[in-house]
């Protein structure tokens, strides 16, 4: 999985380190709570239907929306707002708190699907972790380069999502 600005890069100049420090970036991660009992509860073909559903609704909210897509990691989606040269563009003449406004109305609606959604009769809800701070950001590997970001924003949205409570967003306190 790979933004369409990395893939060019990478193609404009094959062989050579891609790495980017953002001073100002939100990172918001979301889990689906207590998947580990979903998986016993059902079928590995309906198990991967679920999660397929979910994630490519959770792509086209985060398209409509212009919140980039980082990965998803088992039952883990990843996204974020200001690591694009767009959203830098914009951060410069509009500052992040129109990016970050994007990022959240992406989270209400992402939210708003758990009372829509279950599987063989169980509920579903998500932990929601966002945090803002400077990220770095790269490709690792080579034979299955992956875009990866790293630092303490990165770390702290996912304590806000691991610690937060099912069915809310947690914010950490930059944001």
């Amino acid at each position: 999985m790979m933004p369409g600005h990395v893939i060019n890069l990478m193609l404009m100049k094959p062989g050579e380190n891609i790495a980017t420090n953002y001073d100002c970036a939100s990172i918001l991660f979301i889990v689906l709570h207590d998947f580990d009992n979903l998986t016993h509860a059902c079928s590995p073909q309906d198990l991967l239907e679920f999660l397929n559903w979910h994630f490519t609704v959770f792509d086209k909210i985060c398209t409509k929306h212009r919140v980039t897509k980082i990965e998803t990691v088992r039952e883990e989606y990843v996204c974020a707002v200001g690591v694009t040269p767009e959203d830098q563009s914009r951060q410069i003449s509009e500052g992040h708190s129109a990016m970050l406004g994007r990022l959240v109305k992406a989270a209400t609606e992402i939210l708003s699907l758990q009372r829509e959604t279950a599987l063989d009769g169980h509920s579903v809800l998500f932990q929601m972790g966002m945090h803002t701070g400077s990220v770095v950001a790269g490709v690792s590997g080579q034979k299955l380069p992956r875009f990866r970001m790293f630092g303490d924003t990165i770390n702290t949205a996912a304590r806000m999502m691991q610690k937060g409570l099912p069915g809310e967003l947690q914010f950490g306190e930059a944001t």
